[in-house]
């Protein structure tokens, strides 16, 4: 019954070594180049570092280009924005705060 064992053991490691050698190629796929990292410190601005701190690096360059190609529209149109037909329009509406939600002073030790 150990010869099973003896048997069994390394085939399943190498079967998860397999698998763990896939998840880790699909995330090593959506990395951030250092040059885009370079780039975009470079262009940073105020909004754009805390847009780093609070929703990481991808929101951030994200969010960056998206406002530079609304500069760029609204230059090519002279300063007004008017919606590219064909194109879904992003409609933002303010946060309201709960008020029903009251935070606690303190961490809760329990």
């Amino acid at each position: 019954m150990s010869w099973l064992l003896v048997a069994l053991i390394p085939g399943l490691l190498m079967l998860a070594t397999f698998g763990l050698e896939r998840v880790e190629a699909g995330l090593r796929r959506e990395t951030i180049s250092a040059a885009e990292v370079a780039q975009f410190l470079d262009q940073a601005e105020a909004s754009d570092v805390d847009a780093l701190v609070r929703d990481g690096l991808d929101t951030a360059i994200h969010d960056q280009h998206r406002r530079r190609g609304e500069r760029e529209a609204a230059a090519a149109t002279g300063g007004r924005s008017a919606p590219v037909p064909g194109l879904p329009t992003v409609r933002s509406f303010p946060q309201r705060v709960n008020t029903g939600f009251q935070q606690t002073p303190h961490a809760n030790p329990v």
